[in-house]
Parts: C-alpha cells; sequence; structure tokens
C-alpha cells in the first residue's frame, strides 16, 4: 500500500498526538515545530521521523529483507550527545531511542548517511557512504562505547559547550515560568530524579528538539550544594514504527552490552527521564571543518555499530554487506536525502 500524502501524513500524526497526550498535549510547542520545519531540510527531516517510517519500504524496497536488529529507528546526525557515565566519564554516542524497534539494520544506517547529505548538501554521497560502511563494518567486529578520557578529545572539544553556553542554558531554565506538570503523575518521577537538598527548586515546561514539540516536556531545576541542577521529564508515543516495536526494548538498548550508558536516562511507562546538562547540543554539520566531519562521520557509524551489535546476528549482517552491490548505500542515501528536500519544498 502506498504511504498517504504528505499533508495527510501530518495531519493523522497530529491527530495520534492528540489522542495520545489528551489535555496534556501542547499546540503552543507544535506550532513551534512547524517552524522549525520551515527554517531547512535537516530541521524537517529531525521533525519527521514517522514519515522515514510511512515511506522507508517504498525508498529501500531491496534493503526490507536485510537482517533485523534492535534498531534506533530515528538515526540521524543530530541524534548525538555527550553524557556522564556511572564511573563519571565523559561519554558520547547516540542519546535518543524514542522510536526503537526492530527493523532491518540497513535502515539505520540509511537514515544516517541521508541525514548527513541534507545537513549538508555538498557532501559527495559516495565518499560518505563508503567511510560510515568502512567504520560501521569494523566496528562490528570489536564494538565498543565512545569513552572519551584520553581518546577522541577531539570530540569533547566539539560538543563540550562554551562558557557562554553555559551562562545561557541556566540562565534560560531559571528564567522559565513555572506551571503546573500535566499529566501530573509526571510530577512524581521527575523530582525523584533530582536530590532532596535542592533550593529554589521550580518546575517548568520545557521545549526542545524537534521531533518531541508537542509532546509533554517538562524541566525541574534548582541550586544543590552550590551549583545549578535539573533533570526532564518528557511523554514517550509508541515508536513510529509500531509493527517492531517492543516493550522496553528502549531501555535495553540505551542500556546495552556495549553502552558505557547515561545512569540518569531512564524510560518509564509513557516517558522518560534524565539530568540536563549544557553539553547536550546539537552541531552545524555543515560547518564543521572537512578534517573533524570525516572522523564524526566514521564515529557516528562506529557507535550505530556497537548499538546494533549488542542484539544482532553480527555474522549475518557482515554476509549481508557483502553481498550488496557497490554504492548501494550511497544511492539508497542518496534517494532518501533528494526524497526529505523535496517534501520539505512542499511543505514550505
Amino acid at each position: 500500500m502506498s504511504p498517504p500524502d504528505l499533508t495527510t501524513s501530518i495531519d493523522r500524526y497530529e491527530a495520534g498526538l492528540r489522542a495520545h497526550f489528551g489535555t496534556a498535549f501542547r499546540p503552543e510547542d507544535l506550532d513551534l515545530k512547524h517552524d522549525k520545519m520551515r527554517r531547512s531540510a535537516f530541521l524537517f527531516l529531525r521533525a519527521t521521523c514517522w514519515r522515514w517510517a510511512e515511506c522507508a519500504a517504498v525508498l529501500c524496497p531491496d534493503l526490507m529483507g536485510a537482517p533485523s536488529v534492535a534498531s534506533v529507528g530515528d538515526a540521524h546526525a543530530g541524534n548525538f550527545g555527550l553524557w556522564r557515565d556511572a564511573q563519571f566519564r565523559l561519554v558520547w554516542g547516540i542519546n535518543d531511542y524514542d522510536e526503537a524497534a526492530r527493523l532491518p539494520y540497513a535502515l539505520d544506517l540509511v537514515r544516517l548517511c541521508a541525514s548527513i547529505l541534507v545537513a549538508d548538501d555538498g557532501l559527495d554521497a559516495g565518499q560518505v557512504a563508503d567511510t560510515l560502511l568502512d567504520s560501521y563494518a569494523e566496528a562490528l567486529t570489536a564494538p565498543q562505547p565512545i569513552v572519551l578520557e584520553g581518546d577522541r578529545l577531539w570530540l569533547r572539544d566539539l560538543f563540550e559547550a562554551t562558557n557562554d553556553d553555559r551562562i545561557k542554558y541556566w540562565n534560560k531554565l531559571r528564567d522559565a515560568q513555572p506551571a503546573p506538570v500535566e499529566p501530573p503523575e509526571f510530577e512524581a518521577p521527575l523530582l525523584a530524579a533530582l536530590p532532596d537538598e535542592l533550593s529554589d527548586r521550580k518546575i517548568a515546561p520545557r521545549a526542545a528538539g524537534a521531533g518531541s514539540l508537542g509532546r509533554p516536556r517538562f524541566a525541574a531545576s534548582g541550586i544543590h550544594r552550590g551549583g545549578p541542577v535539573a533533570a526532564e521529564i518528557k511523554g514517550v508515543m509508541p515508536s513510529c514504527w509500531v509493527a517492531g516495536r517492543e516493550a522496553g526494548l528502549a531501555q535495553r538498548m540505551a542500556t546495552g552490552q556495549h553502552r558505557s550508558p547515561d545512569p540518569t536516562l531512564v524510560y518509564g511507562t509513557g516517558h522518560a527521564v534524565r539530568w540536563l546538562s549544557p553539553n547536550d547540543r546539537k552541531l552545524d554539520f555543515d560547518e564543521l571543518a572537512k578534517s573533524h566531519r570525516d572522523k564524526l562521520v566514521a564515529t557516528m557509524a562506529a557507535e550505530l555499530a556497537a548499538v546494533h551489535a549488542a542484539d544482532a546476528d553480527v555474522h549475518a549482517i557482515h554476509r549481508h554487506l557483502r553481498r550488496q552491490p557497490e554504492g548501494w548505500l550511497a544511492g539508497a542515501a542518496q534517494t532518501g536525502a533528494d526524497w526529505t528536500v523535496k517534501e520539505w519544498h512542499s511543505y514550505r
């Protein structure tokens, strides 16, 4: 069955949001989401994962028989960031599993590669795809988390917040207007994430990201032993890949065998909770120096491989990769990128 046209697709998705969250649905954040979607094709891509789920089988029919793995479902160039693990080390990697589902592994690769091409339309699809595939295949054989302690310090430099970033970040949380938590059952797990000794405590709505705008999202913040702390809770929908959804899959992936996970990230029933940090920021991919861009592409692929390898037949993936025709990822990703840009122009 062919996917619906874009207008119908958006209307159905937003009707589903309203029905799922009821009075907790945030229409003002949906207005912000539409504004972001108009700004760039990359923000449009980030905000419309459900559309990729609807159209992937049409765009990549030859890949739907690839080995299935526990997949991110929304692997894109903005879905990576920093956190501190339980050993207080700085770690970098995939930080959003809201759309986790069991899918053909190749779809995550196509989505990631296409997002990079959309983020910087001056890149060569073949070169990006080759870098991704080489790094992905190598990392499958020895998967490991990306720990930034004495190694890969260039990643720390790219993602770590500047002093100005930190000041703006905490000031924004400080100046946010308090409001009752909706739905009310979100308040207890949100406050439980923060220390008991907290002065100037406040809970306020938070608008962040792109794809999750419209869902209830609240930040609790205050001062703990001399400095600011904050945590957030956001509403989580069933994955847009509904057929591949498994209970608890997001949490298992976030804490998988080859992860050094963020101990504050917890997927509960209908929500996700995590601590907030100014280091959790997005990069403008097209503004990176070429040397950093190439290394970042390779490291993203290695991180994706580590996530896949925790719950997959790695040998089956390697066999499938060897059987693919030359240029398969470049072709599929360019198709996905061109389709995204076309839909974005139609949306605008």
